[in-house]
C-alpha cells in the first residue's frame, strides 16, 4: 500500500489496507480525537494490524513533515498482558528513555516535556489492573493536549466498555466491521496463506485461517505468592509489582523487600536474568537489613560485572541516611576521607568513604537547592546553587603561622577561592548551570554552552572559555594526566553529549559519549595509574568507563539519579557512588570486568 505521504510501506495483511490508511489518517490529522480505541473479538488480528503500525511508527522512515515535525511517529508502547498499574507506566517511561517511579511522575514529566507524543497501550484487557490503568494512567494522559492513544481490548470486555463509557469522543476501530478489511485482499491472502482455507467462512477474522493456538488466559492469583529475596527475583517482575500494588494496606509492601522493590522496579521489570535482578534489588535495599536477606541477593549476583558495597535508603533503621541528594564530590585536603553530599536545602553532609555513613555536617549562608559541590586542592568547600551563584560551605582553610595573618593574600589557595566566589559576575548574558573541581583549578558551565575553565598557575588564576555544547551544560568534571601535565575536561548537556577538553588545546572534534537523554552527572577519577568516568543519564542509567581499557559498565537502578561520584579507597579499590531521591548506594566493578567491555544495555525507542 501507499500511504497519504506517498511512501512504499510493507502492507499489513489479510486485507487490512483500509483499517491501516484510516490508523495512518489518525495519527497524521490534527484535528482527530486524542484517543483510538482499537477492538474486536479473539482472533480478529488487532495485535497483528498494531504490530504493523508500530513497526512502522517507530522505524526510521516514520515521515516528517516538510515543515520538520514528526507527524507519524509512534513513540513508547506498553503491551499491558500480565502487567499492573505501576507496571504499565514503567513499560512507558522505559521507552520514552524517562525514569518515572509512579504513574504520577510519569505523567508529570511528559506534561513538561510538552512535545508532541503518541502511545500505543496493548491488550488493557490482559492488564492486571485495567481499571486502575485507565482511571490513574489514561485518563489523567488524556488531559495532555500534546498527547494521543491508542489502546487495544477485546470487545465485550469489562475494560473495554468502561472504556468507551469514560471517552466518548474517542475514535473506534472495531475490525470486525467489514470496511476496516477488503474481501478481495482478505481471499488473497487466506489462499496464500493456507490453501485449504475457507476465506468466505473466516472473513473478517485472520486467526481461523493462521491456526494460531488458543492461549488459555489464567488469572494471577494474588494469594500463593511469598515475600522472599530468591522467590521475587525468580518470578515474572510484573507479577510481583502487582502483588505489591494488591496489597498495598498489608505489612508485605511496607517490609523492607517491598519498599526495594518497589523503589527498583522499572529497571527490575526490564532485567533478563535473575542474577540481575538479584544485583538491583540489592541495590535497592538498605544494607542494614537482615544478613541473611543481603547474602542470599549477593550470592544471585556473583556472575554479574558488580557487587554492592553498601546502601542506605531513607527507611533504614540505623539512622545513618544522610537526605535526598542533589550533588556529589570527593573530598579533598582536610576532607580527603569523604565524600560531600548536598541536599535540597543547601546543607552538605560529610559521608565516610568506606561504609557511607553521615560523619558530619557542614553549612552556608546560602539555603538554595545545590546543583554543583566541589572541593578545591586546599579543602574549601564550594556548592554552585540552582540561580546561577556560587557560595563557601562551612569555613575556608585557614594557613598556620604568622605570614599567613600578614599576607593573606599572598596565598595562592585564597586567590583561587576569590576567583571562583566571584566568577559568576564575570559571565555576560549565561547563567552557571555546572561546576567541579580540578586538582589545580575548577571548572564551569553556563546555560549558553560553553565551558570555563580556572587554573592556579603560580600567583595568577587563569580563564579559559570554549564553547561545546548546544544548550545549556548540565555536568562538568575533570582530572590532570600524570607525567603530563595537562587538564583534561569532561563535560555533558542537555543535548545528551560528552565532550572532551584540555585547556591547553582544541576540543576533541567528536564527542566521547552521545545519547538521546541529557546528562545529569559527571565525575572522573585517577589512581592507580587508571583513569575512570562515572556518568549519569537522565533516563536513569549509569555508566561507568575506564577510559585506558575502553570498559563500559553499565547499571540502571531504577529511580531517578540525581548525582554519581566515582572514587577510590585508601586500598585503591575502585567505587561509583550514586545518589537519589530516598537512597544512595556504593557499587564496585568485580577484577574480572575491568579488563573485559560490558554493553548490556541496549537503547530503547524514544522522542527526538
Amino acid at each position: 500500500m501507499t500511504d497519504i505521504a506517498g511512501l512504499r510501506l510493507r502492507k499489513p495483511g489479510a486485507g487490512r489496507e483500509p483499517a491501516a490508511s484510516a490508523l495512518l489518517g489518525w495519527l497524521t490529522d490534527e484535528r482527530s480525537p486524542q484517543l483510538c480505541v482499537l477492538t474486536g473479538p479473539a482472533g480478529v488480528g488487532k495485535s497483528h494490524l498494531l504490530a504493523w503500525l508500530v513497526e512502522y511508527g517507530t522505524s526510521t522512515s516514520a515521515g516528517t513533515s516538510s515543515a520538520g515535525t514528526t507527524k507519524r511517529r509512534v513513540h513508547a508502547i506498553a503491551p499491558l498482558g500480565g502487567t499492573g498499574l505501576r507496571g504499565a507506566a514503567w513499560l512507558l517511561a522505559d521507552h520514552l528513555r524517562l525514569a518515572a517511579r509512579a504513574p504520577a511522575e510519569l505523567i508529570a514529566a511528559i506534561a513538561r516535556d510538552g512535545r508532541h507524543t503518541v502511545l500505543v497501550l496493548c491488550d488493557l484487557h490482559l492488564s492486571r489492573a485495567s481499571e486502575a490503568v485507565l482511571e490513574q494512567l489514561v485518563r489523567p494522559l488524556l488531559q495532555l493536549g500534546h498527547v494521543k492513544l491508542i489502546i487495544e481490548s477485546r470487545t465485550g470486555a469489562p475494560c473495554t466498555e468502561q472504556l468507551l463509557e469514560q471517552t466518548r469522543n474517542s475514535a473506534v476501530m472495531d475490525l470486525m466491521d467489514p470496511r476496516w478489511t477488503t474481501p478481495e485482499s482478505f481471499s488473497r491472502w487466506a489462499l496464500a496463506t493456507d490453501p485449504a482455507s475457507d476465506a468466505e467462512q473466516c472473513y473478517p477474522l485472520p486467526g481461523p485461517v493462521v491456526r494460531s493456538e488458543h492461549v488459555t488466559e489464567t488469572p494471577l492469583s494474588l494469594d500463593s505468592f511469598v515475600l522472599a529475596a530468591e522467590t521475587m527475583v525468580r518470578a515474572d517482575p510484573h507479577a510481583v509489582t502487582a502483588w505489591l500494588d494488591h496489597h498495598a494496606s498489608t505489612a508485605g509492601r511496607e517490609s523492607d523487600l517491598g519498599r526495594a522493590w518497589l523503589r527498583a522496579g522499572q529497571s527490575l521489570c526490564v532485567s533478563d536474568s535473575v542474577s540481575a535482578r538479584a544485583l538491583t534489588l540489592s541495590a535497592a535495599l538498605d544494607s542494614d537489613t537482615a544478613t541473611d536477606t543481603c547474602h542470599v541477593l549477593h550470592s544471585l549476583a556473583q556472575s554479574e560485572p558488580w557487587h554492592v558495597a553498601y546502601t542506605s535508603t531513607r527507611e533504614g533503621v540505623s539512622g545513618h541516611w544522610p537526605g535526598p541528594v542533589t550533588a556529589l564530590c570527593a573530598g579533598t585536603a582536610l576532607h580527603a576521607r569523604h565524600v560531600l553530599c548536598a541536599g535540597h536545602l543547601g546543607d552538605v553532609r560529610l559521608l565516610d568513604a568506606t561504609n557511607g555513613r553521615a560523619t558530619g555536617r557542614l553549612t552556608s549562608s546560602h539555603n538554595r537547592p545545590a546543583a554543583a559541590i566541589f572541593c578545591l586542592p586546599d579543602g574549601t568547600v564550594v556548592a554552585a546553587d540552582d540561580f546561577g551563584g556560587v557560595s563557601l560551605v562551612g569555613e575556608a582553610p585557614r594557613r598556620p603561622g604568622l605570614q599567613a595573618l600578614l599576607e593573606p593574600d599572598a596565598d595562592p589557595c585564597t586567590r583561587l577561592r576569590r576567583a571562583v566566589l566571584a566568577f559568576p559576575q564575570r559571565i555576560a548574558g549565561a547563567t552557571l548551570t555546572a561546576a567541579a573541581s580540578l586538582p589545580d583549578g575548577a571548572v564551569f558551565g553556563d546555560s549558553s554552552g560553553r565551558v570555563h575553565v580556572l587554573v592556579l598557575k603560580e600567583n595568577t588564576v587563569d580563564v579559559t572559555s570554549t564553547m561545546l555544547h548546544d544548550g545549556p551544560v548540565t555536568a562538568v568534571t575533570g582530572m590532570s594526566l600524570e607525567g603530563t601535565g595537562l587538564t583534561v575536561v569532561y563535560s555533558g548537556g542537555v543535548d545528551g553529549r560528552i565532550r572532551v577538553w584540555s585547556p591547553d588545546m582544541a576540543p576533541m572534534p567528536e564527542q566521547l559519549l552521545r545519547e538521546p537523554s541529557p546528562v545529569v552527572d559527571l565525575s572522573a577519577s585517577r589512581g592507580e595509574g587508571r583513569s575512570a568516568l562515572a556518568v549519569a543519564w537522565g533516563d536513569g542509567l549509569v555508566q561507568l568507563l575506564d577510559l585506558d581499557s575502553g570498559t563500559d559498565l553499565s547499571f540502571r537502578p531504577g529511580p531517578p539519579v540525581r548525582a554519581v561520584c566515582c572514587l577510590r579507597t585508601d586500598a585503591g579499590e575502585l567505587r561509583t557512588m550514586i545518589g537519589m531521591d530516598d537512597c544512595i548506594t556504593t557499587l564496585v566493578p568485580r577484577p574480572r570486568t575491568l579488563t573485559t567491555a560490558d554493553n548490556s544495555n541496549s537503547p530503547t525507542p524514544g522522542r527526538t
